[in-house]
């Protein structure tokens, strides 16, 4: 006899560690390197896609904590900042949200959580190229 099987609620049952998971679980962040890479992250919108691919990641993998919401959101003011021509916080807010990614990292996590590093890289480092891109 045929049954209707549930996508998500098989994978929700095959993933170690979230048999608890509800619908108002986070969901398991959705990474491409493919679509990560191809991004210019000297424009507005593929920035805020990379914090909210960081959001999206961390809130998967450190729910529990309520101290990465805050430098997140440090990190985010700093490179609006940036791009009002104050480039002084940036170098001290990204670092403090890579310490702490670094310290988050277990082997479970350690691909997410590189990608989180990755992520804050590209953005911090592509203001520095602003004005070669034909684009601003």
């Amino acid at each position: 006899m045929a049954q209707i099987v549930h996508l998500d609620d098989h994978r929700r049952m095959r993933e170690p560690g979230r048999e608890m998971a509800t619908n108002l679980s986070p969901q398991r962040p959705r990474l491409s390197d493919r679509d990560l890479w191809t991004r210019d992250y000297r424009q507005t919108d593929n920035i805020l896609y990379a914090i909210m691919k960081i959001k999206e990641i961390l809130d998967y993998h450190l729910y529990y904590d309520d101290v990465w919401p805050y430098l997140l959101l440090s990190f985010l003011e700093a490179v609006h900042n940036t791009r009002q021509g104050d480039d002084e916080a940036l170098p001290g807010t990204g670092a403090s949200l890579k310490d702490y990614v670094l310290s988050a990292i277990t082997p479970a996590n350690k691909r997410d959580m590189s990608m989180v590093l990755l992520l804050t890289d590209l953005i911090e480092k592509s203001p520095n190229f602003r004005g070669t891109s034909s684009s601003s």
